[in-house]
């Protein structure tokens, strides 16, 4: 199998294993943030949504934020325009492919209403060849303040790296501490946070994964089951955070989409490789 990076339209960037869709990069100048759509399975089923009727600024897996110097970055018809931020599709710094991944490097603008840019995100995405039962892809955002201090907020509970999800039936939460169902799930900290559903008569789940070496780890995690499937990460789910100016913040974070339900497949010995992973690359 081969993977293809193909660019089927001007503000559009996808991976295929050949001819088989895994993820799609929307980064239109129209958009208020740049996100990931569609997310394919390795059975070929779509696991994210994009703009649903209940909450169209839900866009399939994106890096947001509510709060940032008081502007939100999230929201978007449902926000008042003095408020209301865009996350800017700069640059791509690099797109490679190699046998068994491909590599994007992307430079976004966090663009406050006056036009100022409060932050520069570098969004570095791995994709990685499937293997028959799961499909991972590595993400690495470096946030860098620019001239002022930047306080990434809170409330809302619900920013970081987010997921919304496909139409499923039987949909559950769960997370490493093997806690399962809304109630006991969100809000909680967690090494990965995953949600499992039945589509298309096919069980399968999406995890996200914490890695150590980010801030607050193990994260708190925003986690929804009941009336739609949402996980994200939320390290400052109840404590507000501060970059300085000329600092960078660094998260590192892995998605798994995986067939199989939560008690076939083994999410904690993925987790454990997805760590080992990144410790033997940063002694090399």
């Amino acid at each position: 199998m081969t993977l293809v990076l193909n660019e089927p339209s001007e503000f559009e960037l996808s991976v295929t294993d050949e001819d088989t869709p895994i993820i799609t990069y929307r980064y239109g100048s129209d958009l208020y943030k740049p996100y990931f759509h569609p997310i394919h399975a390795p059975n070929g089923l779509i696991v994210t949504d994009d703009a649903p009727e209940d909450h169209v600024h839900h866009r399939g897996l994106c890096f947001t934020w509510g709060d940032v110097n008081g502007i939100n970055y999230w929201a978007e018809i449902n926000c008042e325009e003095a408020v209301r931020g865009r996350i800017r599709h700069r640059e791509f710094r690099e797109k490679s492919v190699s046998p068994d991944r491909v590599q994007l490097v992307i430079v976004n603008d966090w663009v406050a209403p006056d036009g100022t840019k409060p932050l520069e995100e570098i969004c570095s995405v791995t994709v990685h060849q499937p293997e028959p039962e799961h499909q991972a892809i590595d993400f690495q955002f470096d946030l860098r303040a620019q001239s002022t201090d930047v306080v990434m907020g809170t409330p809302p509970a619900y920013h970081g790296l987010c997921y919304r999800a496909a139409e499923m039936e039987y949909r559950k939460v769960t997370n490493s501490d093997s806690r399962i169902g809304e109630s006991e799930v969100n809000g909680r900290n967690a090494k990965w946070c995953a949600l499992n559903g039945i589509l298309a008569d096919e069980a399968l789940g999406v995890a996200i994964f914490d890695h150590p070496s980010n801030l607050r780890h193990p994260t708190r995690f925003f986690a929804l089951d009941d009336a739609f499937g949402f996980i994200s990460t939320s390290f400052a789910y109840d404590e507000p955070y501060t970059i300085r100016a000329g600092e960078t913040l660094t998260l590192k974070h892995r998605v798994l989409i995986h067939l199989g339900d939560l008690f076939t497949f083994d999410l904690w010995q993925c987790y454990e490789g997805y760590v080992k992973e990144i410790q033997t690359k940063s002694n090399s």
